[in-house]
């Protein structure tokens, strides 16, 4: 039985969960359609782009808090080559077409590299599913029996 030519393209913009493919230093190559369909985005939007250009940080983060977070996982995954899960973090995401505006966002982030021959880094699979949903419900039953 001969195996069938595999459309690898086709494999990651079907993938269940947002997922992007970026470069070790952070720019933003690819994203499947879960991805552009939870944070309202087109491909034009986000590819090319540095991931915390494309994504900045909201002022509701004067710390920078999520961002730093996410860059020490993703930087961690390029000088170890190995995955990173990260903990649950919030990065709230600008509204699409509203510039300035942002939602708040909880998210369950994986990183992990994808090596090339020589065992080197080059690629990032950055992998999310949204907890928003789920932190809100929980900070609700806390106001409720607080």
């Amino acid at each position: 039985m001969t195996m069938p030519d595999i459309d690898y393209e086709a494999v990651f913009r079907a993938l269940p969960g947002p997922t992007l493919l970026l470069t070790p230093d952070l720019v933003i190559l690819d994203a499947n359609q879960d991805f552009l369909t939870t944070l309202g985005r087109e491909p034009h939007e986000v590819i090319g782009l540095n991931v915390f250009d494309a994504f900045p940080t909201s002022p509701a983060d004067p710390d920078r808090l999520g961002e730093r977070r996410l860059r020490a996982s993703l930087e961690s995954v390029v000088a170890t080559g190995e995955r990173d899960t990260m903990e649950l973090m919030r990065y709230d995401i600008e509204a699409p077409g509203r510039p300035g505006l942002f939602e708040e966002r909880y998210w369950a982030v994986i990183n992990t590299p994808v090596l090339g021959p020589a065992g080197e880094v080059i690629l990032i699979e950055n992998r999310s599913e949204e907890a928003t949903f789920i932190v809100r419900q929980v900070l609700k039953a806390q106001a409720i029996s607080g």
